[in-house]
């Protein structure tokens, strides 16, 4: 069953936990991003777990082994149920982060950033070829080394899956209208389509924190992705 985060990417808690309360009881996931978790601490973690929402701690970490399993462990410590770090941090990067999770009784799973979807073709310095083979290389990688999940657009999933059928897909860049995101992001696709092939978490942020109702917006997302699910199912 595929599951909505709502991307509380806010600079001020306030406005983080007036969102959260309007959607309350209707959305079981909220991202806690970069911005919002250096401005207000750990704390910020607990305060969401204690409302309860489920945490999905996105700082995407890149560092040396040591560093990143330190992280790791405060970010537990904190209760996040998910942790993000970058698949190009390389197999003794992305080991040491899951040796925190395994510590733990993989209470917080780790998953591995591909490649962000505010990238398009030819914007990756250094790199020539195709946006698809590249996800698909670095799944290949998280799969051997035990990763948990990977974040992907919707447009790579259905490649990830052929390659690495028990890892779970957790997508970004979800619009309700593919054809003009209007914002940074590139790679892009609707809740139904991101459901159909094969996307197991859906991360929203704009479309919801930006809206006059809230709610109202999370559940048409939850009833598009329960009907696309009941498609897949037939």
């Amino acid at each position: 069953m595929a599951e909505l985060i709502v991307a509380l990417d806010f600079d001020k808690a306030g406005d983080a936990y007036d969102l959260a309360e309007k959607i309350q009881g209707v959305v079981p996931w909220v991202k806690v991003g970069l911005e919002l978790f250096i401005a207000e601490g750990p704390q910020i973690v607990q305060k969401f777990k204690a409302m309860g929402f489920n945490v999905f701690l996105d700082l995407k970490l890149y560092d040396i082994p040591n560093t990143v399993k330190g992280a790791a462990q405060s970010a537990c410590q904190a209760g996040a149920d998910l942790l993000t770090v970058h698949l190009s941090g390389g197999r003794r990067m992305c080991e040491a982060a899951l040796e925190v999770s395994r510590t733990h009784g993989e209470a917080m799973k780790i998953f591995g950033v591909s490649v962000l979807t505010s990238f398009a073709e030819g914007e990756l310095i250094g790199y020539d070829g195709n946006l698809s083979d590249l996800v698909g290389l670095l799944a290949k990688g998280a799969s051997e080394w035990g990763m948990y999940g990977i974040v992907c657009s919707g447009h790579e999933v259905e490649k990830i899956k052929k390659i690495a059928p028990q890892i779970k897909c957790l997508t970004p860049g979800i619009r309700l209208d593919e054809n003009g995101a209007g914002d940074d992001q590139r790679r892009i696709m609707t809740p139904r389509k991101a459901v159909a092939a094969g996307s197991d978490y859906l991360v929203v942020g704009r479309p919801i924190t930006r809206a006059k109702d809230p709610r109202s917006v999370a559940v048409v997302i939850n009833t598009e992705m329960n009907e696309a699910l009941e498609e897949l199912n037939r």
